[in-house]
């Protein structure tokens, strides 16, 4: 069970920013993105390859203003990523520390939870902005070279199939 609980928390968080920002989130620095992966026994299973950010950023052609936004974009996303990392593992102590109780408080559990989900929904909704307003500044023929490079991503999040969670079985 615990080992559960916190494997289920950790994909929570995982995914509470993974469909605006997975998409949007254009790799550290010039890292690349990684798709959402999808379970290897899915027969629909697709593999994306990772966004070239360098490659990316050389083929847009950014101007000054553009290289600004492009930039503050990619600082927006790094902080908020380096925060939720931090923000995650501060939690997965303290969770571990409260597994090591004979009785588990549970809804000390659901509070942590709750914190973290709290502490990291604006996280992911600033670096979304800041991708919007970069887009929002290129050209119709930049945004068409964007939109081919992330495409595979947001049809990956797109065919990604939604399984409930069923809390009897933990599955």
């Amino acid at each position: 069970m615990t080992q559960l609980t916190a494997q289920r928390t950790g994909l929570l968080l995982k995914l509470s920013a993974a469909t605006v920002v997975t998409a949007l989130s254009l790799g550290v620095g010039s890292a690349p993105v990684y798709a959402q992966a999808m379970p290897a026994d899915n027969d629909i299973a697709v593999h994306v390859q990772p966004v070239d950010m360098r490659a990316l950023h050389g083929q847009l052609s950014l101007t000054p203003d553009q290289e600004v936004q492009w930039q503050t974009a990619l600082q927006t996303m790094q902080q908020s990523h380096s925060t939720e990392r931090m923000n995650a593992d501060q939690m997965q102590a303290r969770m571990q520390s409260m597994l090591q109780r004979p009785i588990l408080d549970l809804s000390a559990l659901h509070a942590l939870h709750a914190r973290a989900e709290q502490q990291d929904a604006p996280l992911a909704d600033q670096s979304a902005k800041a991708w919007l307003e970069f887009y929002s500044g290129l050209t119709d023929q930049q945004k068409k070279t964007f939109s081919d490079a992330m495409r595979p991503q947001f049809e990956n999040i797109a065919h990604h199939p939604a399984r409930p969670y069923d809390p009897r079985t933990g599955l």
